[in-house]
C-alpha cells in the first residue's frame, strides 16, 4: 500500500470510525429495546436502523456544520442571518452529497434485510444484530467513500482548501451578489 493509499484510509477512519461507533450504540439500543417491546425480529430491525441513522447523523452534521460555519466561503459573508442559511446550506449540500447515494441504498433495502436475516439465523440477539450490521455496513461505504472521493470540493469546508487559500480565493475570484459555489 502506497504512502497516499494509507494517508487516505487514515483519513477515512478518523472521517467515519466516530461516526460509526455512535451509529452502533443506537442501532443495538434501538433494536434491542424495540424487540423488547414488540417482540417482532422486523419492528427490532426497522427500529435498529433507524437508531443507527439518528446515532450517526447526529455527529455528521454537527461537525460538517462547524466546519462550514468556520469556513472563508461563510465567515467572508455579512451578516449573521447570511452566514446561518449558507452554514445550512452547504452542511445540507455536503451530507447529501457524500451519503444520499449509500443512504437511499442502506436504509430502503440493504440494513432492514441483513439485520432481519442475521437475527433469522442466529435469533433475537444483539450479536446477530451487530453481525447483520457490520455486513450491511461493507455496502454502506463502499459507496460512501466513492460519494467522498468523487465529490470532496463540495463536500468539505472550503472545497477541502485551507481557510487562507480559500479566502484569497475568495477575495480574488469576481462573486455574483449572494453567491455560494
Amino acid at each position: 500500500m502506497s504512502t497516499i493509499d494509507r494517508v487516505r484510509v487514515k483519513g477515512w477512519v478518523v472521517r467515519y470510525f466516530p461516526l460509526e461507533v455512535l451509529g452502533t450504540i443506537a442501532a443495538l439500543v434501538a433494536a434491542w429495546a424495540a424487540y423488547e417491546a414488540s417482540g417482532s425480529l422486523a419492528i427490532a430491525a426497522i427500529a435498529g436502523s433507524l437508531g443507527e441513522s439518528v446515532g450517526y447523523y447526529a455527529l455528521v452534521v454537527v461537525r460538517s456544520a462547524r466546519g462550514h460555519a468556520a469556513s472563508a466561503r461563510v465567515r467572508l459573508l455579512p451578516g449573521i442571518a447570511r452566514r446561518a442559511w449558507a452554514t445550512t446550506w452547504l452542511t445540507a449540500r455536503s451530507v447529501a452529497a457524500e451519503f444520499g447515494p449509500a443512504e437511499l441504498v442502506d436504509t430502503v433495502l440493504v440494513r432492514p434485510a441483513l439485520l432481519w436475516a442475521a437475527s433469522a439465523i442466529w435469533g433475537a440477539a444483539p450479536v446477530a444484530w451487530l453481525v447483520g450490521k457490520l455486513a450491511a455496513d461493507v455496502v454502506f461505504y463502499t459507496v460512501a467513500i466513492a460519494s467522498f472521493e468523487t465529490g470532496r470540493r463540495i463536500i468539505l469546508p472550503d472545497g477541502g482548501r485551507s481557510s487562507e487559500a480559500s479566502a484569497a480565493a475568495l477575495l480574488s475570484e469576481p462573486q455574483r451578489e449572494g453567491a455560494l459555489r
